[in-house]
């Protein structure tokens, strides 16, 4: 199953998709307030990773579009940037080896899809 729900996250906005568009590759299913836990738990190592890329490129900022399993016992078992207003490989590359760390409670019924677009916008983390 795919999920989908807006979300803020510290220092940037995400919106998660679970279930849009297309038929799901994956029949499981987690709640959305779970998955954003996790997510809003590990929110520094993203911001970390775009802070790093601010510093190559202070006008750097958009979506990034990270899709990822879940699998049957809450590891990350797969993760790719399904898009990106963000042309940094050195950012994707850190955004996805923080992804793939991450352990999510185990979903019901099978693996779960997850497509998050990560907003990163350089004035969110100024305000912190």
């Amino acid at each position: 199953m795919r999920k989908n729900t807006s979300k803020i996250l510290l220092g940037l906005t995400a919106a998660m998709c679970v279930a849009c568009g297309g038929a799901p590759a994956a029949q499981g299913s987690l709640d959305d307030a779970l998955i954003g836990r996790v997510v809003r738990a590990h929110s520094p190592e993203i911001e970390a990773c775009y802070a790093t890329a601010l510093e190559r490129d202070a006008e750097a900022n958009g979506i990034v579009l990270v899709t990822f399993t879940i699998g049957t016992s809450g590891e990350v078992t797969a993760a790719k940037i399904g898009s990106s207003d963000i042309d940094d490989k050195t950012l994707h590359g850190c955004v996805l080896a923080a992804v793939q760390g991450w352990l999510f409670p185990r979903p019901e019924g099978g693996s779960v899809e997850v497509d998050y677009p990560f907003v990163l916008v350089p004035q969110l983390l100024e305000r912190r």
